[in-house]
């Protein structure tokens, strides 16, 4: 198959959602298929070697305007040389274009919301000018991909997609790529967590617990960068933990996984998650989760075999969790051991195998 894959953000920009299509796209490249990433371009930064083909463009200076005007070059793209398929890695503006690409070439679309573009409360669904384009672009595709269960109940909601066009497939990670590992840097054992520093991640809530928790030989590190870190700091230090924390930074590649691999606990305490990446890496590499009870959370951590589940934004029962994870060692033992077995259904080997066939369904359909 020859296959578009059309994104709102990739590479080398790092994230959770950059991270499942660059995973995603080099498997199929690795099959034998004809993968083509459209990305836009990220200012001021090398472009990063790949096994499979990039196009970038120019990212619209808004939602509203201007969105369409890399359908010509898609067109052109198209004519030399024919896309089987499109896959749209975001409900706005992606699923608009392609449904206008669509109607034009015949050639099938499929959408796999991130999440945040098709929450209700959030800026495409508030917008009166782009929650219809939205729908616009959801009613037409062959397929819409929901990350899990609860992601799959929000399109539901949305009323333009029958239920047997919205399929679940997870989000994969190559467990082989999580096995080998050598200590990570740091003197003390410690509780992990990694992500964005923006408020909906809830690291500040982890910070509050973690200064609860009795962990006079436990340090805390974080991993990542975004607007909260300075305010992240100060609160440290209002909380007198500074001593006992570490701010890691943006890292990746073996460096991350020897991260994991060297953590006693990953903690996901985020007050919104559609489908968490960090957790299955986690998991990959036999660290069980404490996660907060939101979205995809609930799917991936099996609360009292695989981690631990809190409730959302609740620091006392955070701290609580976190103070049983460490006082059972028979508990940490049970939970390592399960989430080796856990994690199996969510290699990447399987989940392409679920993408692959949802793409040569949507192509037949297209074809009758």
């Amino acid at each position: 198959m020859r296959l578009g894959l059309y994104t709102d953000t990739f590479l080398p920009l790092l994230g959770g959602a950059e991270m499942v299509l660059h995973r995603l796209a080099s498997e199929m490249k690795n099959r034998g298929h004809s993968v083509c990433v459209i990305a836009p371009r990220v200012s001021g930064a090398d472009e990063p070697t790949l096994p499979y083909h990039v196009v970038r463009y120019r990212k619209p200076f808004s939602k509203r305007f201007g969105v369409k005007l890399i359908l010509p070059r898609l067109l052109r793209m198209h004519r030399r040389e024919p896309f089987d398929l499109l896959h749209c890695h975001a409900a706005y503006p992606q699923a608009y274009v392609a449904a206008e690409f669509s109607r034009r070439t015949g050639v099938p679309y499929v959408v796999r919301p991130h999440g945040s573009d098709v929450v209700p409360g959030r800026h495409v669904r508030r917008d009166p000018t782009l929650e219809p384009r939205l729908r616009e672009g959801l009613m037409n595709a062959a397929a819409v991909i929901a990350q899990g269960d609860s992601l799959k109940q929000v399109i539901v909601d949305l009323s333009v997609v029958p239920s047997e066009r919205i399929v679940v497939i997870h989000n994969g990670v190559n467990l082989d790529d999580f096995v080998q590992s050598e200590l990570f840097d740091h003197p003390r054992p410690y509780i992990l967590g990694l992500g964005n520093l923006i408020k909906r991640k809830g690291f500040d809530l982890l910070l509050r617990a973690f200064a609860k928790i009795n962990s006079s030989n436990l340090d805390l590190l974080i991993a990542g960068d975004g607007p909260e870190a300075a305010g992240l700091k100060q609160l440290a230090q209002d909380l007198s933990i500074e001593a006992r924390l570490r701010f890691v930074g943006c890292i990746d590649g073996q460096a991350k996984i020897d991260l994991y691999r060297s953590a006693e606990l990953f903690v996901c305490p985020s007050r919104a998650e559609p489908f968490a990446n960090v957790i299955l890496e986690a998991m990959a590499c036999d660290l069980p989760v404490v996660a907060s009870n939101v979205g995809g959370n609930l799917e991936m951590v099996d609360d009292g075999r695989t981690g631990l589940i809190f409730e959302s934004q609740n620091i006392d029962d955070l701290a609580t969790k976190l103070q049983q994870f460490m006082d059972n060692g028979a508990l940490r033992q049970r939970m390592l051991e399960a989430t080796r077995q856990h994690i199996k259904q969510f290699d990447l080997q399987t989940i392409t195998d679920q993408y692959l066939d949802l793409y040569r369904k949507a192509i037949t359909c297209a074809a009758c």
